[in-house]
């Protein structure tokens, strides 16, 4: 009689080894096809764990996703964090907003739940990780408002779009070309970046203006020009 063959058996996972092989699954589905469409089957296909595995951990897929994308709650900052020092800031906020498009174009977790974001308005995960990248944000847009305070420039919204300029056009990038640039591209990446700080120099130069402006019109008063006449030669915001 023939002796039955064993299958070998799979090596003993500890717990720790068991959680790292899901989150490594939960990313590379992801990365595959987005928040929206990962399925337990297939996170536990990936992952080599039975479903009741992932239960013991986990109620839900909700209750993953709150906890994996949690690392994405300080995504912004760790940006900002390793800004170099002593940069003034029309520099520091030309390195923000750059290098939040070269992190974006590198990490295909972010841009998923980004996505994610937009299509899933409801959702209680999406709504808590944009809700702490706003409060992070506030720190960059409360040095920009008291910078630009009084150039008549509103640094909220300017910021903003650019901020969100750079989300769409990398989320973007694989669908096609936009404006005729192909930001999927080397160059494309190139003229971003290139637009991006000539962008920023137009809102300090135009911050250089007003702040001549109000000099000029000073100087006019310790002159004794009216006020009239200041007015009218000057357009102050």
């Amino acid at each position: 009689m023939a002796e039955e063959v064993k299958k070998p058996r799979r090596p003993r996972r500890t717990k720790k080894n068991v959680e790292k092989d899901v989150l490594d699954a939960v990313t590379s589905v992801i990365e595959d096809v987005g928040f929206g469409k990962v399925t337990l089957k297939e996170i536990a296909t990936r992952a080599k764990i039975e479903a009741s595995v992932f239960y013991r951990r986990y109620d839900n897929l909700e209750e993953l996703f709150d906890d994996y994308t949690r690392k994405y709650d300080y995504w912004f900052m760790s940006v900002a964090d390793n800004m170099p020092k002593n940069l003034n800031d029309e520099d520091a906020f030309k390195w923000i907003i750059q290098n939040l498009a070269k992190e974006l174009y590198s990490n295909k977790i972010m841009q998923r739940l980004l996505i994610w974001e937009l299509c899933d308005e409801n959702n209680p995960v999406t709504q808590r990780t944009a809700v702490q990248r706003e409060i992070l944000n506030k720190s960059l847009i409360q040095l920009l408002e008291q910078r630009f305070d009084g150039s008549g420039l509103d640094m909220n919204v300017l910021t903003a779009v650019c901020i969100s300029g750079v989300y769409y056009l990398i989320l973007h990038q694989n669908i096609s070309k936009f404006c005729d640039v192909d930001f999927s591209t080397k160059a494309g990446k190139k003229r971003l970046e290139k637009a991006l700080d000539q962008l920023i120099s137009l809102f300090f130069s135009e911050l250089r203006h007003q702040q001549e402006k109000h000099q000029i019109a000073q100087r006019l008063r310790e002159a004794g020009v009216s006020q009239e006449v200041i007015d009218r030669c000057i357009e102050l915001k």
